[in-house]
């Protein structure tokens, strides 16, 4: 199918690769993003082999990599400075033939942006209601009154988004039990090759290497949802609940101004059964939020653009387009959900018992049941965009 206009709710991310996939393939968009200017908030994130592939499909420039930090060497470790195993990030990206950076959120949203034509992204706009008939898809913006019309309709609106609620109507996402901070600093790293999460008794913490002699971490508290520490005393909540704890993670949050440190509550969501709705389909964070423990929501994204912008223009009609989307991509984002949900439930343990039983399981995992989920993970290939 080659649709006349295909109008895309979010213009973070997912919404700007899936722009910049549908715009190589010389099909319409219009991004209609909430905010008032295009950017991304956040400090650092992965990306890894499965999301690098997919941004090379795009056409984004691997002059994003100039400045990042390099996955090489990942240490589970505990609170009591015990480690527990080490996976060889850089050994077993190259033996799938692939690499993995760690860089700020703003750079890889920058780096996409600029394959997308300015001309089709509208700030300002919140979209306020959905309609459609068998020919098109209407959306509504606050303070106008002509609606906005296309063939399809993407909902790439997060994780409170509202698509979703036209498309599923599935009620608010699930808290995961804790809020985490996360922040970026000038510090080297000690080896500087390794980068380190480290578990403790209800709380975790982790801090890479993120290029240019940046370090980006961040660190978890069970704390109830909307529990808000104040941005001026976050650094000092950081040292006092951290204390004690190795590998120098105190002094990385001392060294971060409070001011810098971003506090989020951590939510996801159980896969759902379908991510359309007639000419409405959802990708990204608004179909399948998980929680940031295994690092690939955006990731994910990426991966969705690619999938979604081939389906549509191989697709006869939009139905088999949002169908075969939803098939190629739904087993494998509904098993990483899952697997993150655990790992993060078990950074949750605090009973003795319980924090011994998971500290030994990481001792006794074997190295092939890593090397399987990372070729699960990372081994990813979302493909050309034709072909």
């Amino acid at each position: 199918m080659r649709p006349g206009r295909i109008i895309i709710v979010g213009a973070g991310i997912g919404g700007m690769a899936l722009a910049a996939s549908l715009q190589r393939l010389g099909i319409p968009v219009l991004v209609l993003e909430r905010a008032a200017r295009l950017g991304e908030v956040g400090a650092g994130l992965g990306v890894l082999p499965n999301a690098v592939r997919a941004l090379t499909a795009i056409g984004v420039s691997r002059s994003l990599y100039a400045d990042a930090g390099p996955f090489r060497r990942f240490r589970i470790c505990n609170q009591r400075g015990e480690e527990l195993n080490e996976i060889d990030f850089e050994t077993a990206f190259r033996r799938m033939g692939g690499e993995g950076y760690v860089m700020h959120r703003a750079a890889l949203h920058a780096a996409i942006s600029e394959c997308v034509d300015p001309g089709s992204v509208r700030t300002g706009a919140c979209v306020t209601s959905i309609e459609q008939d068998e020919a098109r898809v209407s959306v509504r913006v606050a303070g106008e009154s002509t609606p906005i019309t296309g063939d399809l309709l993407v909902g790439a609106d997060g994780l409170n988004s509202v698509v979703r609620a036209y498309v599923l109507g599935d009620g608010p996402p699930r808290y995961a039990g804790e809020t985490i901070f996360r922040g970026i600093t000038t510090a080297a790293l000690d080896p500087p090759d390794v980068c380190r999460e480290v578990l403790g008794a209800g709380q975790r913490a982790a801090f890479y290497d993120m290029g240019a002699g940046r370090c980006y971490w961040w660190a978890t508290s069970p704390l109830p949802a909307g529990t808000h520490v104040p941005e001026a005393a976050r650094s000092d909540y950081l040292q006092e609940r951290f204390a004690d704890w190795p590998y120098g993670l105190p002094a990385l949050f001392a060294h971060t101004p409070s001011e810098r440190i971003l506090q989020n509550d951590i939510f996801d969501r159980a896969p759902a059964p379908t991510w359309h709705r007639e000419r409405v389909v959802l990708m990204g964070d608004a179909a399948h939020p998980t929680t940031p423990n295994l690092g690939q929501g955006a990731c994910l994204a990426i991966e969705d653009a690619v999938v979604l912008a081939r389906s549509i223009a191989r697709s006869s009609d939009h139905q088999s387009a949002l169908a075969d989307f939803y098939r190629v991509r739904a087993s494998r984002t509904a098993r990483i959900t899952r697997l993150s949900h655990w790992w993060g439930r078990s950074g949750l343990w605090r009973a003795a018992p319980l924090v011994w039983l998971r500290d030994n399981a990481y001792r006794s995992t074997p190295r092939s049941l890593f090397d399987w989920g990372m070729r699960d993970q990372y081994g990813y290939d979302a493909g050309a965009l034709t072909g």
